[in-house]
C-alpha cells in the first residue's frame, strides 16, 4: 500500500476511519474460510460452528439489534453506576 494513502487514512477523524473499515470490509466480503485454522482455538471454531448451525435451522432465539443494543447500553449504564458508587 502506497504511504501516503495510508498516511492520508491514518489523519481521518475516527468517525472517518469506522465508515472506511465498513465500507473496505463489505468491499472484500470476506468469507468463512478467510480466517485461518490457528486464528480461533479448536473450542472457539466448534462453538462457532454449533451457534452457525442454531441459526441456520431456526433453533436461535434471534432478537433485533436495537432491541440487543438497548439492552446492551442499560446493563453497560448499570455496571457504570456501581463502578462510581464503590469509589465514591
Amino acid at each position: 500500500m502506497p504511504t501516503k494513502i495510508l498516511d492520508d487514512v491514518l489523519k481521518l477523524p475516527k468517525k472517518d476511519k469506522v465508515k472506511l473499515y465498513y465500507a473496505l470490509q463489505q468491499d472484500l466480503d470476506l468469507e468463512d474460510d478467510y480466517l485461518a485454522e490457528d486464528d480461533l482455538t479448536k473450542s472457539q471454531w466448534k462453538e462457532l460452528n454449533r451457534r452457525i448451525k442454531e441459526i441456520e435451522t431456526g433453533k436461535a432465539n434471534l432478537i433485533p439489534w436495537e432491541e440487543a443494543k438497548k439492552t446492551l447500553d442499560e446493563k453497560i449504564k448499570s455496571l457504570r453506576g456501581k463502578a462510581g458508587r464503590k469509589s465514591a
